[in-house]
């Protein structure tokens, strides 16, 4: 029995339970925050009455959220969370350090008091490296096809990883088609689904209302900013093109959102360029609100920092660095290219926490080993 390890989730049960039960409410009153901000919880009632068609979230969390009425969601959500820490653990080879960065990860704790999907996301995509680095070292294809599985159920949560088998692809060509198959025995009878939903349209999963989200990200005359004195631009755009594409279906009006975000890359390329840059840096400090920037700046420098000094004592860097360094770069251009805040770094943190630990690894087990390696 590992007790350290213990000790570590149980301050990180504590610690989310605590938040959950005791300080968000109060935050909550005096911040007018808003938990269910994405509108999960209608969706969930929809699936409860037997009536579920939407095709704008993935159906991963709007099932758990049906399954899990009330304050269940927000304590189930913080034992998942709390399952994460010992997820790193394994996943950093047995270094204690990564688990307890993630148990005492900010970020982390706050967003198990909300109704949105980046803590279940999360803990299915640690779910996933775990899996795919066992396949890596051992090669085998049942280890591949475990792999695939959890692929497919990410993108079940979040499709933005749709895309993301394409680079294992150009790396491993003779293993990737096994975990591009296996996702897709997930996927596509809930694209069937789709099409049937939405009378033939083609949808994989859903459209998480990315066009709409592409084209805030994007508008040069707000600089990309989803809150601030520019909103009212950016809301009248939107509704602009509503009002213009009024017969269009939820899947048709995304691809029209699309389109007017690109639009605005290839008007103007080197400010859409230059917006990008600076939503790299969004990704890792700025809340959509630029609540607390102080505070967000050293907590998130202080990891980063960490992650630097890891990856400086790691080298030189082996594929499964390669593979941690890859998601972290995948999933940060893609809100670099579309919208981004802080809340979307979040599922790969605990990325930053395997390679941050590092930092305080003895020279001689700065690799990464332990029981995720084929025995």
């Amino acid at each position: 029995m590992n007790r350290p390890l213990l000790l570590c989730l149980l301050v990180a049960l504590v610690l989310r339970l605590s938040f959950v039960l005791l300080v968000f409410p109060v935050l909550q009153n005096r911040w007018q925050l808003r938990d269910d901000g994405d509108g999960y919880r209608p969706i969930a009632q929809t699936i409860r009455d037997h009536q579920y068609n939407d095709v704008t979230r993935g159906p991963v969390y709007p099932s758990l959220v049906a399954a899990c009425p009330g304050i269940t969601l927000k304590i189930l959500q913080a034992l998942l969370d709390t399952a994460v820490v010992a997820l790193l653990f394994w996943l950093a080879g047995r270094q204690l350090s990564a688990a307890w960065l993630w148990a005492l990860y900010p970020f982390a704790i706050w967003r198990v008091a909300f109704v949105n999907k980046e803590t279940v996301l999360t803990f299915y995509l640690v779910i996933y490296l775990c899996l795919q680095l066992r396949a890596w070292r051992s090669g085998h294809w049942r280890d591949w096809m475990a792999a695939g599985l959890a692929c497919g159920l990410v993108n079940l949560c979040k499709p933005m990883f749709l895309l993301w088998p394409i680079l294992l692809l150009a790396v491993v060509p003779h293993r990737a088609w096994i975990l591009i198959a296996a996702m897709l025995v997930l996927i596509v009878p809930w694209t069937y689904r789709n099409w049937r939903v939405t009378g033939g349209e083609f949808l994989p999963v859903a459209t998480e209302r990315g066009g709409v989200t592409t084209f805030i990200g994007n508008f040069q005359p707000t600089a990309g900013n989803w809150e601030g004195p520019g909103k009212p631009l950016w809301q009248a755009a939107v509704a602009e093109i509503i009002a213009k594409n009024a017969g269009a279906s939820v899947v048709q009006l995304d691809r029209v959102f699309y389109r007017a975000a690109w639009q605005q890359f290839a008007d103007h390329p080197i400010q859409a360029l230059g917006l990008a840059l600076r939503k790299c840096g969004r990704f890792w400090f700025f809340s959509a609100k630029h609540r607390e920037l102080l505070l967000a700046g050293l907590i998130q420098g202080g990891y980063l920092a960490l992650l630097g000094i890891g990856l400086w004592r790691i080298r030189p860097w082996n594929r499964e660095i390669g593979l941690l360094l890859a998601m972290l770069g995948y999933v940060m251009v893609v809100h670099a290219l579309s919208y981004a805040d802080l809340r979307f770094s979040l599922p790969v943190i605990p990325c930053v926490c395997v390679l941050a630990s590092r930092t305080f690894a003895p020279v001689a087990k700065t690799s990464l080993t332990g029981p995720c390696q084929q025995a």
